[in-house]
């Protein structure tokens, strides 16, 4: 009996620890780094022969088997050896690095600083976790008067014709010199200005992506095919210019800001408890409440720049 009793005790222990961390998780916010999807780089298993040009008696076309083969060089900096059997007979190798080795945390916050303009600032952290530094940093918009500020990364616009840039406008700030290097554990910071308030939208990272050729002769299609596009960027979400807000009544914001409320949990940007407050206030309307509390959330870790941000824009 007393053997039972101490299992129960045990137990009760064991539940209310379990609860306790489980509690302590939610307690702060926690952003999380951008999503990357691993994509495997391997031998093709199946390719054409390759064309070495017509024979002169006969007109037909020699071909021959180049042997195209992938070897992984080093995983945590995803370098490859793409390899052939080139034209001359001899081995061809070319060096690629994936997109993706790069682990980046982005925070976003919004100065309005007049009555029409407000002031984007993006912070890009470089996790120590990273196989190399920070090339570029891509973010969505949804409004036509964005004017980037140019400091240690220069922003360009993205083409629309880019598939994974076609929905909205999109600012690619990096950088373009060889003095400027974000290194694993180091932040750049970057602005943008706008008469637009802050809604939720995409962000890109990456690194400088390259490959490394050497050789006498361009890869051949079979491996060529492998190479990723911008998909292979590390992706996820910020706060940027949403032009469509402006326009929105008290009571169309607070149901686009209800409607988000569980992306930004997902997102780490507040807390189980926030945000079962959150909804309830919106639900009543009772946005002089949540106004009153949301400094005091904010110093305390129950929400994030961003969440702020955008509760703001209800005023």
């Amino acid at each position: 009996m007393r053997l039972f009793a101490l299992i129960l005790v045990f137990a009760a222990v064991a539940l209310f620890a379990g609860c306790e961390a489980s509690q302590y998780a939610q307690t702060k916010v926690q952003r999380k780094p951008l999503e990357k999807h691993y994509r495997e780089y391997k031998t093709p298993s199946q390719y054409e022969p390759r064309d070495r040009g017509s024979d002169p008696r006969t007109g037909e076309m020699i071909t021959y088997d180049h042997k195209p083969r992938v070897e992984l060089l080093d995983e945590k900096a995803g370098k490859y050896a793409f390899k052939w059997i080139g034209y001359d007979g001899k081995e061809k190798t070319v060096i690629f690095q994936r997109g993706d080795v790069l682990d980046v945390i982005v925070s976003a916050s919004v100065t309005k600083v007049s009555d029409q303009q407000y002031s984007y600032t993006y912070q890009i952290r470089n996790l120590p976790s990273s196989a190399t530094y920070l090339k570029r940093f891509m973010v969505q918009n949804f409004a036509s008067d964005v004017k980037p500020d140019h400091g240690k990364f220069l922003a360009l616009e993205v083409s629309k014709s880019i598939y994974q840039f076609r929905e909205g406008n999109w600012l690619s700030f990096s950088d373009v010199s060889d003095h400027v290097q974000i290194n694993p554990g180091q932040t750049v910071t970057v602005h943008l200005t706008s008469s637009a308030p802050p809604g939720l939208v995409e962000c890109r990272a990456s690194i400088e992506t390259s490959i490394e050729n050497t050789t006498d002769e361009e890869m051949p299609s079979a491996l060529e095919n492998l190479l990723p596009g911008f998909e292979e960027y590390p992706k996820g979400y910020a706060i940027g210019p949403v032009e469509s807000l402006k326009t929105l009544s008290s009571s169309d914001r607070v149901k686009y800001v209800l409607e988000k409320l569980p992306q930004f949990r997902d997102l780490g940007w507040i807390t189980d408890d926030a945000l079962r407050r959150y909804k309830a206030q919106l639900q009543r309307n009772s946005v002089a409440d949540l106004f009153n509390r949301l400094d005091e959330d904010l110093r305390s870790e129950q929400i994030t720049t961003e969440v702020f941000a955008i509760i703001q824009s209800i005023r």
